[in-house]
């Protein structure tokens, strides 16, 4: 037999061999397909469920309803964010556990991660604030609190996925760094004591101040935004998984 002839025992076996390096090399490539679909899938949940719901809760306050619950409003938007938080959890975590992204890197505590990143700093943003009774920064203090949140993925989780070439590029420490930065401004309104007033057939329904509630808009803006653009960026270099050399 010749010795470039792989038509023998030996042949078969090294074709055999490279066949199965091949496979194993394309399912890690689908694998991490799979991982940055469903991080690029996460952001759209954030913005509609956590957006949305306090945005919702928002609008009440210009309906003829808000009277009937003006009293006990800003216990209901607290509770709204709270069950925004709790259901984007879950459809994140179910999301992540269909495409089989939540243990895809060796990170073996990333459940707990996630877990502690997105109860932790709401858990202590909204004590400390009660304990101040700095109540003009209830409605927006979500927005700091979700940007240290994706922050500390991005830290933890993230890392390990990219440095087992799982992922891409950094869409949680994107994300918590631009909601970081969209916090200042979100804040400092949050801050100014202006008196607003909303009339209804002209009758005062409510008072309040100016700044938390256009604070409110803007975190509800700012938030869509960042969330759909680091979406899309995910989802667009999710190909680099299948087709890098």
């Amino acid at each position: 037999m010749a010795p470039g002839d792989r038509s023998g025992p030996g042949g078969r076996l090294g074709r055999d061999v490279e066949e199965a390096v091949r496979i194993a090399d394309l399912a890690e490539r689908l694998r991490a397909y799979r991982t940055a679909l469903a991080y690029s899938y996460c952001f759209i949940i954030w913005a509609s469920v956590m957006v949305g719901l306090p945005l919702a809760c928002t609008a009440i306050m210009f309906s003829p309803l808000f009277t009937a619950i003006g009293p006990y409003y800003l216990g209901v938007f607290l509770s709204t964010v709270g069950m925004s938080i709790a259901i984007s959890m879950g459809l994140m975590f179910y999301l992540m556990a269909r495409l089989g992204a939540l243990n895809a890197s060796g990170y073996k505590k990333a459940p707990l991660a996630w877990s502690l990143a997105f109860s932790v700093p709401f858990a202590l943003a909204y004590g400390i604030l009660s304990a101040l009774e700095a109540w003009s920064f209830m409605p927006v203090a979500w927005v700091p609190a979700g940007g240290v949140a994706f922050l500390t993925i991005g830290l933890t989780v993230e890392n390990a996925l990219v440095k087992e070439k799982l992922l891409h590029t950094r869409p949680f420490l994107l994300t918590g760094l631009l909601a970081l930065a969209a916090s200042v401004p979100v804040l400092y309104l949050a801050s100014r004591p202006e008196a607003c007033e909303y009339l209804v057939a002209s009758k005062t329904a409510w008072t309040w101040m100016a700044g938390p509630l256009s604070a409110m808009l803007l975190a509800s803006a700012s938030y869509l935004i960042i969330s759909f653009v680091v979406a899309l960026y995910t989802f667009l270099t999710a190909e680099r998984a299948v087709l890098r050399p």
